[in-house]
C-alpha cells in the first residue's frame, strides 16, 4: 500500500510540476482592518529557477526583472530603474517559493493543507523562524494551476495575488528577463552596497 504523501511533499509535487508559469495577475494590498490600501493588475512570467517578469499594466506602469543575479525595478513615471542584487532566501523572497526546493521548503516553513472544494486545495505556510517578513502565506491551487497566494506580514497587512489566464510550461524567450536600460534615466544601484 502506497504512503501518503505530507502536505509539503503534495505542495512540492505541484510545485515540480512548473517549470514556467505565465498568468495575468491582480493584486489586492488589505490592511490590518481589512480596508483596501492598493489594487495592481499585472503580467507576470516565471522561469525556474529563479526567473521573474513583472510587469504592473494598472493603475500606472513599473517593471519588475530578474535573472537570479540581478533584480531591476523600472518605473517609468519617474524616469528612474533600481539595481540590487536578486534576494535568494526563500523566508523573505516568497516567489521563490514557487522553486521545488524540498529541503529550503522544509527548512523554513511548516506546511499544512485544507480543500476549498473537491477540486481546489490550499496549502497554508508558517515561517518556522521569527525573522521572517512574513507570519503566513498560503498557495491555492486547482490541479497545478496556482489559483491564489496570500501573504500575511507580521504587521498584520494582507497581499493577496489571484492569478488567471494561466499558461503552465510553455517556453519563454530568456531576453524577456533582461533589461535593456533607456538612454537619459536616473540609475539607483545598490548591488556594491549590499555585498559583504
Amino acid at each position: 500500500m502506497a504512503q501518503e504523501q505530507s502536505p509539503l511533499e503534495e505542495l512540492v509535487a505541484i510545485l515540480a510540476a512548473t517549470e514556467t508559469l505565465q498568468a495575468d495577475v491582480e493584486q489586492l494590498i488589505l490592511s490590518q482592518d481589512g480596508r483596501e490600501i492598493q489594487e495592481l493588475q499585472a503580467e507576470l512570467v516565471m522561469q525556474k529557477p529563479d526567473r521573474l517578469y513583472w510587469h504592473v499594466t494598472e493603475p500606472y506602469e513599473e517593471l519588475m526583472l530578474g535573472d537570479g543575479i540581478t533584480l531591476w525595478y523600472y518605473e517609468p513615471d519617474l524616469e528612474q530603474v533600481s539595481i540590487r542584487e536578486f534576494p535568494d532566501d526563500i523566508e523573505n523572497n516568497p516567489i521563490l517559493l514557487l522553486n521545488d526546493d524540498l529541503q529550503a521548503i522544509a527548512d523554513a516553513y511548516e506546511v499544512s493543507m485544507g480543500y476549498v472544494d473537491d477540486e481546489v486545495r490550499q496549502y497554508v505556510l508558517l515561517p518556522l523562524t521569527p525573522s521572517s517578513s512574513y507570519e503566513r502565506f498560503s498557495m491555492t491551487f486547482a490541479g497545478n494551476d496556482l489559483l491564489q497566494m496570500q501573504f500575511e506580514s507580521s504587521v498584520g497587512q494582507l497581499t493577496s495575488f489571484s492569478f488567471s489566464n494561466i499558461v503552465n510550461n510553455q517556453a519563454v524567450d530568456a531576453g524577456l528577463f533582461q533589461f535593456d536600460i533607456p538612454a537619459g534615466i536616473e540609475i539607483i544601484d545598490s548591488r556594491d552596497a549590499e555585498s559583504p
